[in-house]
């Protein structure tokens, strides 16, 4: 496949996997409060 023929349905596939990034760092989820 031509990569100008592809690129586009790639983008439309990786575009519908896409998530919202999380509002808390990584490492904040394992710390506790305690």
């Amino acid at each position: 496949m031509d990569g100008l023929v592809g690129a586009p349905e790639a983008l439309q596939f990786v575009r519908r996997l896409a998530f919202d990034a999380p509002s808390a760092a990584f490492d904040a989820a394992f710390s506790s409060k305690d």
